[in-house]
């Protein structure tokens, strides 16, 4: 799969590319007109739903539609000499339409949210949520990866305890599996004991 994912819903646009150590986010939404980097490890392993919202435009153009058509209806119904309370009918029944167009349109798509500091959400839809999906599996693949490459290793500097508590949290995390826990584990004691029974000689 490729590391980059691509989303347009009506003019909202979103695009994301995994990179080595982060994910490029560039947001042009109702809601957000942003371009920043998250890194890999910023990234948390939780995400929820939210509702999208009107598109402001949209609701504009819906509202003054609307408004026109009530007030030809209302010159019409004036010029034929039409009870009060006929205007405020055709005025609830005009408006109808707008409110259930703009209800329909927050209904038609979700965000999906991953959790992060910051704002990491895909348009989400009946028609692109497998792909959606498949791009975040493949983010926490990649993220997995960095964490391994970052953390799977002997480093001579930090101390025994610390390193042994990584290769725990790497087991535990499921990005490493039992028998690469062990073999990291034997590496790291017979690194220490070599290196202490050097200093003790």
């Amino acid at each position: 799969m490729e590391n980059n994912i691509e989303i347009k819903f009506k003019n909202q646009k979103q695009s994301f590319e995994i990179l080595e150590e982060e994910i490029r986010v560039e947001l042009n939404t109702v809601k957000h007109k942003l371009k920043y980097n998250i890194t890999l490890d910023d990234i948390k392993n939780s995400w929820h739903i939210e509702n999208g919202i009107v598109d402001l435009k949209t609701m504009r153009l819906f509202a003054s539609v609307s408004f026109n058509i009530f007030l030809i209806i209302c010159c019409i119904a004036l010029l034929n000499n039409a009870p009060t309370n006929a205007l405020y009918i055709l005025f609830l029944l005009s408006f109808l339409p707008f409110v259930l167009i703009v209800n329909t349109n927050k209904k038609v798509y979700e965000e999906k949210h991953i959790g992060s500091s910051k704002l990491f959400y895909f348009i989400y839809t009946k028609t692109n949520a497998s792909e959606v999906d498949a791009f975040i599996k493949l983010v926490y693949k990649k993220q997995n990866e960095f964490y391994k490459k970052k953390f799977f290793l002997i480093d001579p500097v930090l101390p025994y305890n610390l390193q042994y508590e990584r290769y725990i949290w790497l087991y535990n995390s499921k990005i490493i599996n039992e028998n690469e826990f062990e073999v990291i584990k034997e590496d790291l004691d017979k690194y220490f004991n070599f290196n202490i029974n050097n200093i003790q000689q």
